[in-house]
């Protein structure tokens, strides 16, 4: 009988170059001690302890079988540990979880089986179970494909969070077996153990385990908004924005779903503002601007905030796009007169019709200033501006 994972549902991001590296590194070592000098320490013993044994021991393996089996599920999870963390970070897990799994199997040896002390400890299954915990974990609503055969071929899906406490489930069984038998047996439970362990401090440290909750709670929203669902996913999606009120995309699309409810249209605009807001908070100003563009199709000046339309029109301004600052800044004037950016953007859009030769259309705007807003500070500007014109 046979069955091991082949495969997850989710899409990689960006090409696994770590991954890809330690297979390389751990083949090429497995290669070398096949035909290099005999006695290479590159195996854990406790009882001729080198300082390079702890590194070392996770690059050799027993046997083909045994570096092909830990390979193939450092392939399967790897790379979306590697999503998750990113090249340099992922490769800070991987050797800290092997540094684990080796502290781990030294320690339960020493208190459960001083007399096997002699024995080496080699193989890179502990630190990839610290990648297997972390992808659990971050990931824990994605299916993993596991292929199966007995008697015939058979390939199947399971729920990533069941698989990581089927593999640590068993790890922890045989190991409690184990003491009955006084032996630590073929296979270094205690080691899977520390390597899981330790990838899930990983993944607790990091609050990764939050970003797959949500991942598997949006994906209830997909399925509504597949269904037509709209009004429901807008709800849904409430309850996602309470928790990370922080996250644009979110409010984007429950805009979109609001749009698509009759009598929802504020609800819509204002949680366009707020995606358009947080879009200029992380300094994504083009993207900003091009979303606004597009939704002046559907929305009127006074569905947006003043003073999102005044940092919109400044980023245009600064991009040196005249044309485009106008619209944003002239819908400040006119639709939100009551404001307190009002008379600051109508002053903007005097110096950008004097800029662009517009001269009579400059003095209108500054008139209009003084009339509409006496008192301010804009009022005693165009004064000034408009002595200057004489």
């Amino acid at each position: 009988m046979l069955l091991f994972p082949i495969g997850t549902e989710r899409q990689l991001r960006a090409f696994p170059w770590a991954t890809v590296g330690l297979i390389v590194a751990n083949t090429f070592v497995y290669l070398f001690l096949q035909v290099g000098p005999e006695g290479s320490n590159f195996s854990l013993v406790y009882g001729r302890f080198q300082w390079w044994m702890p590194l070392t021991y996770m690059f050799a393996h027993g046997g083909f079988l045994h570096l092909a089996g830990n390979m193939l599920f450092l392939w399967v999870f790897g790379p979306h540990a590697e999503d998750a963390l990113g090249h340099g970070r992922f490769m800070i897990l991987y050797f800290s979880a092997g540094l684990a799994s080796a502290a781990l199997h030294v320690l339960s040896s020493i208190a459960l089986y001083p007399e096997e002390l002699s024995i080496g400890l080699v193989g890179a299954s502990g630190a990839i179970m610290g990648v297997v915990a972390l992808f659990v974990l971050r990931f824990h609503g994605v299916r993993v494909r596991f292929f199966f055969w007995w008697i015939i071929p058979y390939i199947f899906y399971v729920r990533a969070l069941w698989v990581g406490l089927a593999f640590i489930g068993m790890d922890l069984l045989w190991a409690l077996l184990a003491l009955g038998d006084g032996t630590i047996g073929g296979v270094a439970h205690w080691a899977h153990i520390g390597g899981f362990a330790a990838g899930a401090v990983w993944a607790g440290a990091l609050k990764l385990t939050r970003e797959g909750t949500h991942e598997v709670k949006h994906d209830e929203v997909r399925e509504l908004i597949a269904a037509g669902a709209w009004l429901a996913a807008s709800r849904r999606l409430e309850e996602r924005i309470v928790e990370r009120p922080g996250d644009q995309q979110l409010h984007a699309e429950a805009a979109s779903c609001y749009e698509m409810v009759t009598g929802r249209h504020d609800d819509a605009a204002r949680h366009w503002n707020e995606h358009l807001r947080l879009l200029l908070l992380a300094r994504r100003s083009d993207e900003a601007l091009d979303r606004f563009r597009r939704l002046t199709d559907r929305f009127e000046p006074n569905d947006f905030d003043p003073a999102m339309l005044m940092r919109l029109g400044a980023f245009c301004e600064s991009q040196g796009d005249d044309e485009a600052a106008l619209p944003a800044l002239m819908a400040v004037v006119q639709a939100h007169e009551e404001s307190e950016q009002a008379p600051e953007a109508a002053l903007r859009v005097a110096a950008l019709l004097g800029r662009n030769d517009r001269a009579g259309r400059e003095r209108e705007v500054l008139e209009s200033i003084r009339a509409r807003w006496p008192d301010s500070k804009a009022a005693l500007t165009a004064a000034t501006r408009l002595g200057e014109m004489e």
